[in-house]
């Protein structure tokens, strides 16, 4: 009997092993070879040789004796090999980083590939943040602009309310309130409820000096106010307008401050915060997610009406505090759906008359495609969509690839 367990315990540590090889799954067609363009990213380079592109640092096989050995570079020749009958991809690079020799060409680091396009989330790592409860209930803000201006743009005074411990000369990020992102309720009323409306509300701070948040040409928002005032919020969205520039400290608690650089007008309401010291790398390695919660959803879509497409920006419902981290790919799914069943049970079904539900079925759900975070708040974090073959729509459900 004691053997009998043996013999299966090596059997299913056996499976273990095997299905964990099976992960890394070679794309059809792939090359043995890839000499790397400008213009490349990283994930494009993962998908030629993997059908799972975030599954690359698997199969990432360092030289060591190549100095940034994860950063790729226009040139680098990218070379399918196996070790221990396993696929491994190096890189062969002809041009060495670093010898001590007067004749070596340094590679500028700054040329490396990207792991997604930056130019296509810049505005989302410069113009946008998040903000706590506590960040808003201490936030300062513009209470006023000179000659009674409705209105201010550039080289303009404004005066600036419970701006602590500023000296004259600092400068600060002048931010616009946007949006409020709330958790989804799994018991949202999907056949009451346009598909198209998101739990993303409009906001203000809580003050009477303050004025409504006008909707950022980020997201395209459509508000079903009733229902989500009270599910938990997860963040407010601010997005930079200006900069300021402290000109006077008054005695009360006024700053007077000049406005050094605008890209919107700028009013009363708006807030003042310190600048944004957001360092980000655009050379991260995409790895698969770990966290594995049931409820994640897409809360927001950039510039979108109806769905999102490859390399077009979201927000989903889960941040750091949850430990999703840079790089982390997500699978994207369309929820279940519930029909009626028309075929048995047509409309003027008497046998459904009294019990409506017996008509209905439930349609799976859907993969539509995958999703790589760039950056990640407390409670919300951007992703860019990688790839996929269906429009990203609201409320999806985001899980592990």
């Amino acid at each position: 009997m004691f053997k009998k367990q043996l013999i299966l315990m090596a059997l299913i540590i056996g499976s273990v092993f095997t299905a964990s090889a099976d992960e890394v799954v070679l794309a059809d067609a792939h090359p043995d070879t890839y000499v790397v363009q400008k213009g490349d990213t990283l994930w494009d380079i993962s998908a030629v040789f993997l059908q799972s592109p975030w599954l690359w640092p698997e199969i990432w096989h360092a030289n060591p004796q190549i100095e940034n050995p994860h950063l790729i570079y226009p040139g680098d020749v990218i070379n399918l090999v196996y070790v221990d009958g396993q696929p491994k991809l190096t890189v062969d690079r002809s041009h060495p980083t670093v010898k001590m020799s007067p004749q070596t060409r340094v590679i500028d680091h700054d040329q490396a590939i990207e792991t997604i396009p930056l130019a296509e989330i810049e505005p989302f790592l410069k113009k946008l943040r998040i903000l706590n409860k506590a960040d808003i209930d201490l936030a300062a803000y513009v209470v006023a602009a000179e000659e009674d201006r409705n209105v201010s743009v550039t080289d303009h005074a404004i005066y600036v309310r419970n701006l602590k411990n500023a000296r004259q000369g600092d400068r600060f990020a002048v931010v616009r309130p946007t949006v409020i992102y709330r958790e989804v309720p799994t018991d949202y009323p999907w056949e009451t409820s346009k598909y198209s409306e998101t739990e993303s509300i409009a906001w203000k701070k809580s003050s009477d000096y303050t004025t409504d948040a006008v909707m950022s040409r980020f997201w395209k928002n459509y508000i079903d106010r009733t229902y989500w005032e009270s599910v938990v919020t997860l963040g407010y969205e601010v997005a930079e307008i200006g900069v300021a520039e402290v000109t006077r400290v008054g005695t009360s608690d006024i700053t007077t401050m000049e406005l050094v650089n605008t890209t919107q007008e700028v009013s009363t309401g708006d807030l003042v915060l310190p600048l944004d010291d957001f360092n980000f790398d655009p050379y991260f390695m995409p790895k698969a997610a770990t966290n594995n919660s049931e409820n994640i959803r897409v809360v927001a879509l950039n510039n979108a009406l109806f769905g999102s497409g490859k390399r077009q920006v979201v927000a989903i419902s889960r941040g750091a505090q949850q430990d999703v981290k840079v790089g982390d790919v997500f699978a994207v799914y369309r929820p279940e759906k519930v029909i009626r069943d028309e075929v048995m049970h047509p409309k003027n079904d008497l046998k459904t008359l009294f019990k409506p539900s017996k008509a209905n079925v439930t349609l799976p759900a859907e993969l539509v495609g995958h999703v790589m975070i760039f950056k990640a708040f407390d409670n919300i974090s951007y992703a860019i969509i990688t790839e996929g073959n269906r429009p990203v729509k609201l409320f999806d459900y985001v899980r592990l690839p």
